[in-house]
């Protein structure tokens, strides 16, 4: 008697276990397509208040590499920084106390198409029109450098198996909901 119930027991678990893994054994993918910069970009911030800072101006240039960020301050004075300094700087929090007024420059140009090169999704991030100097300015480099740096960047679709709750089981999604941050 004893045995019978064992046997049922098991049979219920695989029976269950097939059912909520799926049975079928057919793994299930999405696709995604990773969109990445060919060429870079020069940002010119300028300081509008203390430590306040908007974007002037953007242009596309020939590769990555030679991303450039160019600030201008209040008081006439000019920095141009690569864009491995930038990198470097915004993760600098040894309390600097020019770590703040730098902060406040990679902050705002990361905001516009400068994000790219940081390592914003071209994909899923659009610049914010409230980091330029005005709605005009925005315009302009959106219809320059950003058409120029969308039109020429590198597209690849990678497949990667579903996984995680809330995955569709209809076979028919090939839409990512992944997100990556910058």
């Amino acid at each position: 008697m004893k045995i019978k119930w064992i046997l049922y027991g098991l049979i219920a678990a695989v029976v269950l276990g097939l059912n909520f893994c799926g049975g079928d054994n057919v793994e299930e993918y999405t696709t995604e397509e990773i969109v990445t910069p060919t060429q870079g970009v020069v940002t010119t911030v300028k300081e509008v208040d203390k430590d306040l800072f908007k974007i002037e101006d953007e242009q596309a240039v020939g590769s990555p590499e030679e991303s450039r960020i160019i600030a201008k301050y209040m008081d006439s004075s000019i920095d141009t920084f690569t864009l491995q300094e930038a990198q470097l700087a915004a993760a600098d929090t040894t309390g600097n106390p020019n770590n703040h007024r730098r902060s406040s420059v990679f902050r705002m140009a990361s905001y516009g198409f400068m994000g790219y090169m940081m390592g914003r999704s071209m994909g899923s991030y659009r610049p914010n029109a409230s980091a330029y100097v005005d709605q005009n300015t925005y315009n302009r480099v959106s219809n320059n450098a950003g058409q120029s740096l969308n039109r020429t960047a590198s597209r690849t679709t990678v497949s990667r198996p579903k996984s995680g709750f809330g995955s569709s089981r209809s076979g028919s999604s090939t839409r990512s909901t992944r997100s990556y941050g910058g």
